[in-house]
C-alpha cells in the first residue's frame, strides 16, 4: 500500500470547493489502495476515509472576531499557512518518500517551503490561473500581483502541475512565462460516480426542502461576483413556470443583493434562497429537486466550477454561460445548454427548450450526463494523479 499526502489548507472549511475536492479525491485514492494523509487547518467539517492532520492558529481565532468577513480569508492565508507547512514537514518526516499533492495554497509561503523540499514527487493544482486580472477585487488582485514570482517558482519546482482545462493551461503558461514544454497537464475536475449516488425522486426532494411547484433552476454554492446573478434572475423572471433556488453561503456578494435583484424583476416567491453552507450529504436533495443547474459565470473566470461538474454525479443538465473551458465541456459532452454571456433572451429560450423536451430527448440527455459522470469520476482523476506521482504502485 502506497502512502499519499494531500496539502489542502481549506479542506475542513465551510466555504469554497476544497472540502468536496479533497473528500472526493481522497476517497478515489483510498479505493485504489493508497493510504491518504490530509494536512489542513482545523475546521468544523469532517473528512472520511483519510487520515487528517490539523494545525490550529491563535492568530486565526483572533482574526475571526476582529476583521470583516471579506478580509478574513486573505489574512488567514498570509498569516496562518506558514504554521500549517510546519505540520506538513512533520508528516513528511514520518513518510519521507510519499508523494505530495498541493491542492490549494498560499503562494509566498509555499514557494519558500519548496526551496527546501526533498523526498517524494510533488504535484500541485492551480485552480486559478491568472495573476493580472483586475476583476477579482482590490485585495485579491494586489495579492496575485505580488505573488506572481512565487507562483512561477512553485510551477517550476513541482514535478507536475494540474489545471482543469486547455484554456486554463494556456493562461497559466502565458501569465507565468513558462515554456510550452513545462509539465502542466489538464486534469478534469472530478465528481462522484453517478452509479454510486442514491438520488431521491424530485417530488420527495422538493417536499423535504419545502420548495414551491414549478421547474427548478438550481444555483448551488458561494455567492460571488464572478457569477452572473443578474442575467440568471432576469431569465427566470421572463420564464413563467420556472423557480430560481439559490443555496449556499455569502462570499463577495450578499443575500440582500440577490433579494434586491429578485424584487426589481418581480420574481416574488419564484426566488428561494437557502442562506447557509450546503454540506455534501445534502447535495442529493438539492440536485434531486432540480431540473437544471446554473453555471452562469463571468467569461473571464479563471478557475473551475465544482458545482457544474458535480451536477453530472446526479445526472442533472447544465445551463452554462462561460468560461470557455466549461462551455467546451457542455458542448462536447452534450450535457446541457450554452448561452452567450449576459444574454437574457438566450437563457430564457434555453429554459423554454428544456421544459419542452420530449421524454425520449430527456432520456438521451440523462444518458450523456451519466456517461460523462462515469468517465470523469473521482476514481478516474485519482488514477491519473497516482500514475503521475506514484508510478511504482500503478504499473
Amino acid at each position: 500500500m502506497a502512502t499519499f499526502i494531500i496539502y489542502s489548507p481549506g479542506a475542513l472549511q465551510p466555504y469554497g470547493h476544497a472540502f468536496d475536492y479533497v473528500g472526493g479525491l481522497g476517497s478515489g485514492l483510498c479505493d485504489q489502495g493508497h493510504q491518504v494523509h490530509v494536512v489542513t487547518h482545523d475546521g468544523p467539517l469532517v473528512l472520511s476515509d483519510v487520515i487528517v492532520h490539523t494545525a490550529t492558529s491563535a492568530v486565526w481565532d483572533r482574526l475571526l472576531g476582529v476583521l470583516p468577513s471579506r478580509l478574513r480569508r486573505h489574512a488567514f492565508r498570509l498569516m496562518a499557512e506558514p504554521r500549517l507547512l510546519s505540520t506538513l514537514r512533520r508528516v513528511r518526516a514520518e513518510h519521507p518518500d510519499a508523494p505530495v499533492l498541493f491542492e490549494t495554497f498560499e503562494y509566498l509561503s509555499l514557494a519558500r517551503y519548496l526551496r527546501r523540499h526533498n523526498g517524494g514527487l510533488t504535484g500541485g493544482i492551480f485552480h486559478s490561473t491568472t495573476f493580472r486580472s483586475e476583476r477579482e477585487g482590490v485585495l485579491r488582485t494586489a495579492y496575485k500581483r505580488v505573488s506572481t514570482r512565487a507562483a512561477r517558482r512553485i510551477a517550476r519546482s513541482l514535478d507536475v502541475v494540474y489545471v482543469h482545462g486547455p484554456h486554463l493551461r494556456r493562461r497559466l503558461l502565458d501569465e507565468l512565462s513558462l515554456p510550452e514544454t513545462s509539465p502542466v497537464r489538464v486534469l478534469p475536475h472530478g465528481a462522484p460516480d453517478p452509479a454510486e449516488v442514491v438520488l431521491p425522486t424530485r417530488e420527495k426532494a422538493r417536499e423535504v426542502l419545502g420548495l414551491p411547484a414549478g421547474n427548478i433552476l438550481l444555483s448551488l454554492g458561494t455567492l460571488r461576483r464572478d457569477k452572473d446573478l443578474s442575467t440568471l434572475v432576469r431569465a427566470v423572471a421572463a420564464s413563467p413556470g420556472w423557480v430560481l433556488v439559490h443555496a449556499g453561503p455569502e462570499g463577495d456578494a450578499s443575500y440582500r443583493e440577490l433579494e434586491q435583484l429578485g424584487e426589481a424583476n418581480g420574481l416574488g416567491d419564484r426566488l428561494v434562497i437557502h442562506k447557509r453552507f450546503i454540506p455534501a450529504v445534502e447535495h442529493p436533495l438539492y440536485f434531486g429537486a432540480a431540473d437544471l443547474v446554473s453555471a452562469f459565470y463571468d467569461p473571464a473566470m479563471t478557475h473551475e466550477s465544482g458545482t457544474a461538474k458535480r451536477a453530472r454525479a446526479f445526472s442533472r443538465p447544465l445551463l452554462a454561460a462561460g468560461p470557455p473551458d466549461l462551455l467546451d465541456y457542455v458542448t462536447e459532452r452534450g450535457v446541457g445548454y450554452t448561452v452567450p454571456p449576459h444574454d437574457v433572451d438566450a437563457a430564457a429560450e434555453a429554459l423554454r427548450r428544456h421544459a419542452g423536451l420530449s421524454p425520449e430527448d430527456a432520456a438521451a440527455l440523462e444518458q450523456r450526463i451519466h456517461r460523462a459522470g462515469q468517465e470523469l469520476s473521482w476514481r478516474a482523476v485519482a488514477a491519473t494523479i497516482a500514475a503521475d506521482l506514484c508510478p511504482d504502485h500503478t504499473r
